[in-house]
């Protein structure tokens, strides 16, 4: 205790002598104690100073009560203080405790024993105080250097609590216009509308300034003495990531549909029309009596064969998607029906025109629809596959794929190659698909665009 700078903060200099012989008593050297009667002095002091122990008259020439308590412990956050007084006034005794003081101590009460187990627990909490402090800032310093953004939360809400730099660079907005909002706040059309969560998720939002962005939240809520629950949230930006990958699916389905394009027309202008010439010789041809079944089989088999090159040649380049998306479905239901293998039930709403799918990919569009249906008519065991299109509240247009067939365990299959590329296809065309399936309950999904 010998080197514990105390602070006497006393206008009463008889009592304060007294305190201070009581200190020698205990091994503090008077060169360690400085009196004084003002908050004056104490500003003074506190140029040149920092005191581990402050005790405290509340009554002192130029202040008094709990405002004196205010602008020491303003002057000297570190210090733990020790408020004596003449009062014994429970109310105040517990106000001064819960602002942060250490004790309040009975000035009639006060001897040499009392004082020292009181500067010895007062030292105690401050070396705590401290180790605290320079745990808080080390945590701050690293929270707000940290290159990845960051933000705390806090309450069921998620009300922002802090923002570290990289979080402001994110959404390009200052900290002091997000601490204090709801993280909602950020989520301006996110994905299929979902509101984040604890459970954080991959989400679309805005920048300050507008421009779209599309982060990846990752929530962990973390211990606190706090009533409220509170929520550190990682943000990573997948912006660029996320648009490269649409670049180099855009450039590979070009190419695909190119080199379909190209195997389209040699299917259809050239074996497909070298199979019309073969088999308009083949029906000139007059075969012997004995080989008359199989000149029958022959021919059936030509003509299997031309149609199956017409379905190739009409699966890789769909000519009605030249005059729009609604005219490729109508066609392809037509055509469908036509079969009689699978009932396609097509429910467009009268007032969407060909003009409302024009930012779309249409293409790709049209290639989801008949995957979703492939799978209907190979897997499900369906006997009726519907596509609905209308518009929701918001004038946005929204579509419904489903069937009546067996369904499937979506946590079974959600891994699987076929589906993962079929959400592959819809991601990098901004098609957002919620699938919902049960065993024995067929399939639905829903498909929203940005």
């Amino acid at each position: 205790m010998e080197e514990a700078q105390i602070l006497i903060v006393e206008d009463d200099l008889v009592f304060a002598e007294m305190v201070q012989f009581q200190l020698s008593t205990s091994g503090i050297s008077l060169e360690n104690i400085i009196s004084i009667d003002s908050i004056e002095d104490a500003k003074e002091i506190r140029t040149y100073q920092e005191p581990d122990v402050i005790l405290l008259d509340l009554n002192i020439t130029d202040s008094s009560g709990i405002s004196t308590y205010d602008s020491i412990s303003k002057l000297f956050p570190l210090a733990s203080i020790i408020v004596l007084s003449g009062m014994d006034d429970e109310s105040i005794a517990l106000e001064i405790v819960s602002k942060g003081g250490q004790d309040y101590v009975l000035k009639g009460d006060l001897n040499a024993q009392i004082l020292n187990k009181t500067i010895k627990y007062g030292l105690l909490r401050r070396q705590l105080s401290i180790k605290v402090q320079k745990s808080e800032r080390k945590f701050k310093d690293v929270f707000n250097k940290s290159p990845l953004p960051i933000i705390q939360l806090v309450g069921e809400d998620m009300v922002i609590e802090l923002v570290n730099s990289a979080a402001e660079e994110l959404y390009n907005v200052k900290r002091e216009d997000l601490i204090g909002r709801n993280i909602q706040a950020f989520n301006i059309g996110t994905d299929s509308g979902r509101e984040i969560t604890s459970n954080g998720g991959r989400f679309t939002q805005h920048r300050g300034d507008g421009a779209k962005i599309i982060v990846d939240i990752e929530i962990s809520q973390i211990e606190s003495d706090s009533k409220q629950p509170e929520f550190i949230a990682l943000l990573i930006d997948r912006t660029k990531e996320i648009e490269f990958e649409k670049r180099k699916f855009d450039i590979i389905s070009q190419a695909e549909e190119s080199e379909k394009k190209k195997i389209a027309r040699e299917l259809h202008d050239g074996l497909g029309q070298q199979m019309v010439l073969l088999n308009l010789l083949f029906q000139n041809f007059q075969p012997v009596e004995e080989q008359k079944d199989n000149y029958k089989d022959l021919g059936n088999l030509l003509q299997s064969c031309i149609r199956e090159v017409k379905e190739i040649a009409y699966n890789l380049l769909p000519p009605e998607l030249e005059k729009g998306f609604i005219n490729a479905m109508e066609r392809f239901s037509h055509r469908i029906n036509s079969i009689g293998e699978i009932e396609f039930s097509l429910e467009i709403d009268e007032s969407i025109q060909e003009s409302d799918l024009e930012s779309i990919d249409n293409f790709n569009l049209y290639r989801i629809i008949q995957e979703l249906f492939n799978n209907a008519l190979k897997h499900s065991n369906a006997t009726v596959f519907t596509f609905k299109m209308n518009k929701d509240e918001s004038g946005k247009i929204a579509m419904d794929v489903s069937d009546n067939g067996d369904g499937f365990d979506i946590e079974k299959v959600n891994h699987g190659l076929g589906l993962a590329n079929l959400k592959y296809r819809m991601n990098m065309s901004g098609i957002k698909g919620d699938f919902n399936s049960k065993q024995g309950e067929g399939t639905k999904v829903s498909l929203k665009f940005d």
